[in-house]
């Protein structure tokens, strides 16, 4: 592992205490790895500032917000394809029936996992009234008019993953976190990765923002995973850096990881291969490979075919199946006001780890 020297260590590290300083983000986990080992796993900063000071530690536990579309809900889907359970290239009325008339007949999963259904980008069920009303929630997007046919325009759309959540509740007859824990993170001992959190876990999240008085540490930040009881198929996901890894590590050694197969291999390279249909954008089974959210995954200097994630409080996950590397960066953002931005941030720790690797 030439690549991976002391030097590149402390430029790691003056990046991200540099952002820290700025007030970029209060803290941060970074964690980078092969296939087979993790080489870096540190902490910095602060999980909480406010209402009184907590430490960010290596095993700090983070409210993913979108990274859940690629750690629980398009996974889940393709271990379901791949027990012959469903259909990725289906239409969505076979598993959603009420999601249908005009083109909606046209969507297929593929679609929405690759965000080319045309359904609008999102809508704020809180804001709606409708906390808790998780059927009034499906029901008003399968009633939810497409801005543009199926198969013809990007818009990344947490309502079409609202709807894969769903139906992988309707095939499994298992809600998507119970679905998940046995599936996958069982059988890959990611111990603390789920939804829900349970309250002896509170203490040890990384904060988000107040909400209702009270400083929001292991409830779910999103305003509609929040509305949809706290599981959801677009965001609603908690976990540390170390489970995160061995989700990487698997999809790096084609979907096994210490002898356990959750992936056959085949799947594997479909969830990394780009399905979109749009000019210009390359997307995976709902992993982001060239798009414009992807500078902020894996900035500009690793090559085409670099895959990952990232999430609206901070969270990011990049995987390159070529140098069989993976980055992970989890900072808490968003708290405690959401105005922090970390696109800086982001993309000095893809780039100096990219350069390392390529140069």
């Amino acid at each position: 592992m030439r690549w991976w020297t002391k030097r590149l260590k402390r430029k790691l590290e003056q990046i991200v205490q540099t952002a820290i300083a700025e007030g970029q983000t209060p803290g941060a986990v970074v964690c980078i790895g092969t296939d087979e080992k993790v080489l870096y796993l540190s902490a910095f900063g602060k999980r909480r500032e406010v209402p009184s000071p907590q430490p960010m530690l290596v095993d700090t536990i983070f409210d993913l917000a979108s990274v859940t579309k690629v750690v629980a809900t398009a996974p889940a889907i393709c271990l379901l394809w791949q027990q012959g359970k469903l259909d990725i290239h289906k239409p969505v009325k076979r598993y959603l029936p009420e999601f249908s008339g005009g083109h909606k007949d046209k969507v297929t999963l593929l679609h929405l996992l690759t965000h080319t259904s045309g359904l609008p980008a999102f809508k704020n069920y809180l804001k709606m009234g409708l906390k808790g009303e998780v059927d009034a929630i499906i029901a008003d997007i399968c009633r939810t008019r497409l801005k543009a046919p199926p198969g013809k325009v990007f818009i990344y759309s947490d309502l079409g993953f609202i709807l894969l959540g769903e139906i992988v509740k309707r095939v499994s007859g298992l809600d998507l976190n119970e679905f998940c824990r046995r599936q996958i993170y069982s059988p890959l001992r990611m111990r603390w990765t789920r939804f829900n959190p349970p309250k002896s876990w509170h203490s040890r999240c990384a904060a988000t923002e107040w909400r209702d008085g009270q400083m929001t540490q292991g409830i779910v930040h999103d305003p509609n995973a929040y509305a949809l009881g706290g599981v959801a198929g677009h965001a609603g996901l908690f976990s540390t850096a170390y489970d995160l890894a061995r989700f990487c590590q698997m999809l790096l050694q084609e979907g096994e990881l210490d002898g356990v197969r959750v992936f056959e291999p085949e799947v594997v390279q479909a969830m990394r291969t780009n399905h979109c249909p749009v000019e210009g954008i390359q997307r995976g089974l709902g992993f982001d490979i060239q798009s414009p959210y992807s500078p902020q995954m894996k900035g500009e200097k690793f090559p085409v075919g670099v895959f990952g994630h990232t999430g609206y409080t901070g969270t990011s996950v990049a995987i390159d199946p070529f140098a069989r590397v993976f980055v992970i960066l989890l900072t808490n953002r968003v708290h405690p006001d959401d105005k922090r931005n970390i696109a800086t941030l982001r993309k000095s720790v893809a780039n100096s780890i990219a350069s390392a690797i390529y140069s």
